[in-house]
């Protein structure tokens, strides 16, 4: 008895895409294509969409999280004590009153009868505290395996929730085809990022050496208005000195005229003197006869 092979025909990977994959062009090489002909349905989109339904689970997970847990506090908070633990009877009851005298003890129907219901009423309360303690006992028991089993669900739940996103990745992470667009797309945009940063850097020393040619220009200014500033301040110190120079001469012909003046009027003065003293001695003289 021979079974026949049914041929299923490949749906697109996009998720939520019923539609066959679109067939192999005749003579390709490689992997046959797993998404249909829609464009917008390749491994970069199917990759994209697999992430955004990943934050929505992780989203509701944490909404439904902090609902339970809000429910939780609200019925712990309303919930009353369910038992109330009472004490333990005492070690020794209370002994039945009875009559005595001195030396004998006379029985009293009444007190064997009063005597009956308090030990019937303290048996009523030890079995009373026995059934509180172990009903305590039984609610500490069951909230300890309640706290378990919720925590176990909760793993359970949080595994189902995000077990399929960990399978959709897992199957994007395995096609050869959605790795080649993942890698493709870094790789584009390292190069965009690369390009960039090149662009930056070629701007950034062409402005450094903008900046070095005009502190070149800057200082050879600088240094031809010092040199001329030196050049203006040296010539001025030579004239200054040739003044300096041209005084002291002018100086000593001064002094040398002020001797000369005073020799002048040295002799002027003599001479004023002897002119003085000279029609004195005229006057003082015999003139000659006939005159």
């Amino acid at each position: 008895m021979t079974v026949g092979s049914v041929e299923t025909v490949p749906t697109c990977a996009y998720p939520g895409c019923e539609m066959p994959a679109e067939a192999p062009a005749p003579g390709a090489q490689g992997p046959a294509p797993h998404f249909c002909p829609d464009p917008e349905h390749n491994s970069l989109g199917a990759f994209r969409k697999i992430r955004a339904k990943r934050q929505q689970r992780k989203e509701d997970k944490r909404v439904a999280t902090e609902a339970k847990k809000a429910a939780k506090r609200a019925a712990k908070e309303g919930q009353a004590p369910a038992v109330e633990q009472q004490p333990w009877p005492a070690a020794s009851a209370e002994t039945p009153a009875t009559g005595t005298t001195s030396g004998t003890e006379t029985p009293h129907p009444a007190s064997e009868q009063d005597t009956a219901s308090e030990q019937d009423v303290v048996a009523a309360q030890d079995v009373d505290g026995e059934m509180a303690a172990l009903m305590a006992m039984t609610t500490a028991e069951g909230d300890r395996a309640a706290q378990s089993r919720d925590a176990l669900v909760a793993l359970i739940e949080q595994l189902v929730t995000e077990l399929p996103g960990y399978i959709e990745e897992l199957a994007v992470i395995t096609d050869s085809a959605a790795a080649e667009a993942r890698i493709e797309t870094v790789t584009r945009a390292c190069a965009q990022r690369i390009l960039a940063a090149e662009g930056r850097a070629a701007l950034a020393e062409e402005a450094g050496d903008m900046a070095v040619a005009a502190l070149d220009a800057a200082q050879e200014k600088f240094t031809e208005e010092t040199t001329a500033i030196r050049e203006e301040t040296a010539r001025q110190v030579a004239d200054a000195e040739f003044v300096r120079a041209e005084l002291e001469r002018y100086r000593e012909r001064v002094s040398t005229l002020e001797v000369r003046l005073d020799a002048v009027r040295d002799e002027a003065d003599e001479l004023r003197r002897e002119r003085a003293a000279r029609p004195t001695a005229d006057q003082g003289q015999p003139r000659p006869a006939g005159r």
